[in-house]
């Protein structure tokens, strides 16, 4: 395998490793806080999570993204320690300032559109972890530019380790979801001294901060800061107008449902987040590599999104039931709306990195902006009338115009991809899979999804969407891990 193979292979088995591991636990333990909190007590919880998910950005304003990007291309230089060392102390400084802002800013909306005096007070003890955010942060973008995401990935496994443990005391302790609030605290305190360790380790030590160069850092990140705006705006402003009109028992099935759809994104985040720091070195080095890259991860990304969707949507009501019970039955409708945007986010992930590795984050930016700006305007005007409903189809319609405007901006990159093998292919293979567990619905739904993968892997040998190269793929990165 090449070095760039190499690289991503470890980050990504490391990374995915971690995620799955964790993943599935923080999954099922938020399934057990669904059903033990409740609709109404849930739904509000999720509208605290959501006023510091949209307000998260001006803590950061897009400086994590710039400085991974920075790091990497930095690393090969002759100065390249002392000039990342200068810009991770002048990044520190700067976002904890930024942090201490954005942790007055969530507290002050909370309180200006009414919410209950409980709920401004859960969403002040969150902004105690924005801060801590702020250092955690900052590491763990000087170790992605090092492309050691695998530290940082460690680190997370012992966040959400903590917060499942301590999160479980709360609930058996009966405190709310003040307990979850105080137990995620912790673990992000744990998981910040890890990511700080692991910067030890690779000799880094951040210097005084430049205040004279603040300036110039905001205006190289404020693209990729309003791309992480925009995208928390888009995928939380809904949660809190559902909670504002519809109140907190709709807010709780929708977000039952929503949680369903960031736990499949998982797959995408990790193998997206181990390529960026890869493919921004890359691009430097050997950029005539990137075409055949392209081509191969949107084949693998669609590969494991459509069946996702197609089968999400055939099961959605047994889904529901299996996992948060009847009392739950409302949320089947959202998720078989919600689902359909696992294989549009998929592709918007990748496709913003390869843009934002050319140097052209302005355009992803602007094409962030202008959906996010048709996501929240027509979700303020149909969510107090429409509810769920218009939540659900709005979220897949806005990031349907995400991937369209990204499909125009590298029209030219992506003009030799052959979609009959990324995309026709596979979507024929998961239809077909997903009439047969249609078909199947009523049967135990384990064994039911069970037959479904199976089917559908059958049906991608046979369409030759996978064959000898995925295997000599996955044979490399066991040889990699055993190295």
């Amino acid at each position: 395998m090449s070095r760039f193979s190499r690289t991503v292979a470890r980050n990504s088995a490391f990374g995915m490793a971690a995620h799955v591991a964790i993943k599935v636990v923080s999954f099922l333990f938020t399934v057990l806080v669904i059903r033990q909190l409740g609709a109404e007590v849930y739904g509000q919880y999720a509208a605290v999570l959501a006023f510091g998910a949209v307000f998260v950005f001006f803590a950061d304003l897009g400086l994590s993204a710039y400085t991974v990007r920075e790091v990497a291309r930095l690393r090969d230089r002759p100065d390249g320690k002392q000039e990342i060392e200068r810009l991770f102390g002048s990044v520190l400084g700067l976002r904890f300032l930024l942090s201490l802002g954005a942790a007055a800013a969530i507290i002050t909306t909370a309180w200006l559109t009414g919410r209950p005096p409980e709920m401004i007070v859960g969403v002040a003890l969150g902004t105690i972890g924005l801060i801590m955010y702020s250092v955690q942060g900052a590491a763990e973008s000087v170790l992605a530019g090092h492309e050691r995401l695998d530290i940082a990935a460690g680190a997370q496994v012992v966040h959400q380790v903590t917060f499942v443990l301590l999160g479980a005391l709360a609930l058996i302790l009966a405190t709310g979801y003040y307990g979850l609030i105080f137990a995620n605290l912790v673990g992000i305190l744990l998981m910040t001294v890890l990511c700080w360790q692991g910067i030890r380790k690779l000799g880094v030590q951040p210097s005084l901060p430049t205040p004279g160069w603040w300036p110039a850092l905001l205006r190289a990140s404020i693209p990729f800061g309003v791309i992480g705006f925009t995208l928390g705006l888009s995928y939380k402003f809904d949660t809190i107008l559902l909670n504002i009109h519809q109140g907190d028992v709709v807010t709780g099935y929708y977000n039952s449902a929503y949680n369903l759809i960031f736990s499949v994104l998982v797959i995408s985040n990790v193998v997206n987040t181990a390529l960026y720091p890869s493919l921004s070195r890359q691009s430097v080095t050997r950029p005539e590599t990137l075409p055949a890259i392209h081509e191969r991860m949107l084949r693998y990304l669609l590969m494991i999104a459509l069946p996702i969707a197609v089968g999400g949507w055939a099961l959605a009501p047994s889904i529901v039931e299996f996992l948060y019970g009847a009392d739950y039955s409302a949320a089947a409708l959202p998720l078989s709306i919600l689902i359909w945007v696992v294989p549009l986010m998929f592709v918007t992930e990748f496709l913003g990195y390869v843009i934002v590795v050319s140097g052209a984050e302005r355009r992803v930016a602007w094409a962030i902006t202008i959906s996010t700006t048709v996501n929240v305007s027509l979700n303020a005007l149909l969510i107090p009338v429409y509810g769920l409903l218009a939540a659900s189809i709005l979220t897949v319609l806005t990031e349907g115009i995400l991937a369209a405007q990204y499909l125009w901006v590298l029209r030219e990159k992506l003009g030799h991809i052959n979609w009959n093998l990324a995309l026709l292919r596979p979507l024929a293979a998961a239809s077909a899979m997903g009439m047969v567990v249609f078909l199947l619905r009523d049967l135990y739904l384990p064994l039911n999804v069970l037959i479904g993968a199976v089917i559908y892997s059958s049906l991608l040998l046979l369409f030759g969407v996978i064959g000898k190269p995925e295997f000599e793929l996955v044979q490399g990165m066991r040889r990699q891990q055993a190295g």
